[in-house]
């Protein structure tokens, strides 16, 4: 069972969603990998887990449902039982991630958590949204710093930070320019009145490009504090299994920043 804990660790996070199709945008994997994923479980526990009698859309089983109920619960104790180990044990290393256009809240919160909560040692990692999602859910970051909550689950550790602008840019309308995670999520009939695309998980590729070159899309304004209405907010989001004083220690600070 050992050998599939991973494939039923995305099991749990993709019966969340409607579908296979779904899943992929939420999971940090391609449609062809989350089958594979699917495959291999049903082959060693020789159960079904997706009804493929629907030739488009494959939806999930009971048994799929149940099994992933099943594991979930059984993290949720080995969390349990670790957390309550480790609430006295000094936190030796984090690992953050954040989007390119937080670093500033990263980069205060790590010199809070060197200064205030005694960490010796911080691994801080800049993404785009979708790999930023991707490393969370799967396990990799203990704190990240985003402007969207990944996938449609409610996080334990969650806290508004600020708020951000979308501004768009229309200075040429030759070029489209967009970020990983704005491409996935687009229709193709949006890029039919462009010429050129251009595609890139990099915030400052994308700043110099309008400045330079110019295109049409939309660029993050500086992350400010407080709230806004209309407007994306920003926050920072804390694992599960996150020691419980690292998440006060943290809070607080924002609180009284």
């Amino acid at each position: 069972m050992q050998q599939i804990y991973y494939e039923l660790s995305v099991l749990a996070k993709a019966v969340h969603f409607k579908n296979l199709s779904g899943a992929t945008l939420h999971v940090g994997l391609s449609q062809p990998q989350l089958s594979r994923i699917i495959l291999r479980i049903e082959e060693e526990l020789k159960i079904v887990l997706l009804d493929r009698s629907a030739k488009r859309k494959s939806g999930w089983t009971p048994i799929a449902f149940e099994l992933s109920d099943m594991f979930e619960k059984s993290i949720k104790r080995l969390e349990s039982e670790l957390m309550s180990f480790s609430q006295n044990q000094m936190i030796g290393e984090l690992h953050i991630g954040t989007l390119e256009g937080l670093q500033s809240f990263a980069m205060d919160a790590c010199k809070h958590f060197f200064t205030e909560v005694g960490v010796s040692k911080i691994f801080i990692e800049i993404y785009d949204l979708n790999e930023l999602e991707a490393h969370f859910l799967s396990g990799h970051l203990d704190i990240i710093f985003t402007s969207k909550s990944p996938g449609r689950q409610k996080f334990k550790y969650l806290k508004e930070l600020g708020f951000q602008v979308l501004e768009k840019i229309q200075t040429d309308k030759n070029y489209a320019v967009l970020s990983s995670f704005e491409y996935g999520r687009a229709s193709k009939k949006e890029f039919d009145d462009f010429n050129h695309v251009l595609v890139t998980n990099s915030l400052a590729m994308r700043r110099e490009w309008f400045d330079k070159i110019g295109g049409t899309g939309f660029l993050p304004t500086e992350a400010k504090r407080g709230k806004a209405k209309e407007h994306e907010p920003v926050m920072m989001i804390g694992t599960e299994i996150l020691n419980p004083m690292v998440w006060e220690q943290i809070s607080a600070f924002v609180d009284k920043d």
